[in-house]
């Protein structure tokens, strides 16, 4: 058995020339439109990339902007608020009226603390804490004395007391 020579013939030839023909306009127009694409993609990967670095580069010049502006308020923060804790409130059987007779009188005492810079008054905390202790707060014919067991510091100033009775 013979293969037929259909390389002689003129429509077997047209059919292979058309196929190869046909295979190399459309891998030029595939490597064509898929080049065009790859360089449209390659172009939006650089300017998000862009522009995600200029957005970090805001925030970070926004941040140290915000951190150095925090640090000047802080320096001029002012005392704004004076909390008084009693401690041993029941050991001493301190009552109603004379509790808040008390706490206005310790109030009273830190007055001059409001409205005053946080630093200046962290800076005299020690005279502060001796100013407290050593006044003997006359209410209702008896005398207390306070003793400083902490002091917290910021807009509120807390402090946290002991009473005790003086003879």
């Amino acid at each position: 058995m013979r293969i037929p020579p259909l390389h002689r013939r003129k429509g077997y030839q047209r059919f292979f020339a058309g196929i190869i023909i046909g295979t190399l306009i459309g891998w030029f127009f595939f490597l064509l439109s898929f080049g065009g694409l790859q360089n449209h993609y390659i172009m939006e990967i650089k300017k998000r990339d862009q522009r995600y670095e200029d957005l970090n580069n805001k925030f970070q010049h926004y941040r140290e902007d915000y951190d150095e502006k925090n640090k000047e308020i802080e320096k001029n923060l002012k005392v704004q608020e004076i909390d008084v804790t009693f401690l041993n409130r029941e050991k001493v059987k301190i009552k109603g009226l004379m509790f808040h007779e008390l706490e206005r009188s310790v109030k009273s005492e830190l007055h001059d603390l409001l409205t005053d810079d946080i630093e200046s008054v962290s800076k005299h905390s020690d005279l502060v804490i001796k100013t407290l202790e050593n006044k003997t707060f006359l209410i209702e014919n008896e005398k207390f004395q306070v003793k400083v067991y902490q002091m917290h510091l910021y807009t509120t100033l807390r402090l946290y007391l002991n009473v005790e009775r003086v003879k």
